[in-house]
């Protein structure tokens, strides 16, 4: 099943949102409509939290639950690439990050120890899924946006995730073009959200939707009470159309590398499914006892 992790332009179109009590909370699960098809949605944000609070095991455990073995996420970001202009969208390629700040990992000292891949850090074929679905949405895109947006697609580029809720500097960002190949979205949300899933055995590809120049050389200073909420709304809706022409093109059976985490990260020596059980983690023993069986009789 597909699942979307998504916030303005898609939440308001949500059907049937139901709370699921997962081992990190409760979060609200609900139902999309997109390219003819059902698929669960999240949202990322439950109310406003800032970037680095947002309850990101809680999210993926609740897809996962939900039966979701397929991720698209919508991240909006800012500029650091001359290309990556406001309005531009890009199938993120890469990911950089400068530390975590919230839990960024389902192993339990004790109890699980998980070493998942991340390379690469996003599904290969749903990038090339969201390159192919750019055409039927192109025309739409460049009448919504006027003169006011660049329409533009990226297949590729690295997004780098930085502690919000505060932007950046300019001398932060020239570090950050000086040092990571391809630097071309700043952002505050694909970290740890992308390790997360991979460690679930999630296929996950992250839209980066441009909102803002950041501090791009010579561009108009931020401030994001002025235009970026258009730039938002208009990106977010591009980010809507984008994702119904994927989800058609997306297999029901895709078949990702990322569906295989589980046989490279997890050794039945390195869990204590009653060590888990006894820490709440309920929902987790279950999803790794789960994989375990699938062993036994393969």
């Amino acid at each position: 099943m597909i699942g979307i992790i998504g916030g303005t332009g898609f939440s308001d179109k949500v059907k049937d949102a139901k709370p699921v009590e997962t081992d990190y909370g409760t979060v609200n699960v609900g139902k999309l409509y997109l390219g003819g098809r059902e698929v669960a949605f999240v949202a990322r944000h439950a109310g406003l939290e800032v970037p680095h609070k947002v309850n990101s095991r809680g999210n993926i455990q609740a897809l996962k639950m939900a039966g979701v073995n397929t991720v698209y996420a919508v991240s909006a970001c800012g500029r650091l690439a001359k290309e990556s202009e406001p309005g531009t969208l890009g199938a993120v390629e890469d990911l950089d990050w400068d530390a975590f700040h919230s839990p960024a990992s389902f192993a339990e000292d004790g109890s699980l120890l998980l070493h998942a891949t991340m390379n690469p850090p996003f599904s290969q074929e749903m990038r090339r899924i969201l390159t192919a679905s750019w055409p039927a949405v192109s025309d739409r895109v460049h009448e919504l946006y006027g003169k006011d947006l660049t329409a533009r697609f990226l297949e590729g580029g690295t997004y780098f995730n930085i502690q919000g809720p505060a932007f950046s500097t300019q001398a932060r960002e020239e570090r950050i073009r000086n040092t990571t190949p391809k630097a071309t979205y700043i952002g505050q949300t694909l970290v740890p959200e992308a390790h997360l899933a991979r460690e679930m055995a999630m296929a996950y590809a992250a839209v980066a939707m441009v909102v803002d120049h950041s501090n791009y050389p010579g561009a108009k200073p931020v401030t994001h009470a002025d235009g970026v909420m258009f730039a938002v709304l208009s990106t977010a809706q591009t980010a809507y159309w984008l994702l119904e022409e994927a989800v058609k093109k997306t297999p029901e059976d895709l078949q990702d590398p990322a569906h295989q985490a589980f046989k490279h990260s997890l050794h039945s020596s390195q869990v204590d499914l009653a060590g888990l059980r006894r820490k709440g983690r309920i929902n987790l023993a279950n999803i790794i006892e789960a994989e375990l069986k699938t062993r036994e009789t393969s």
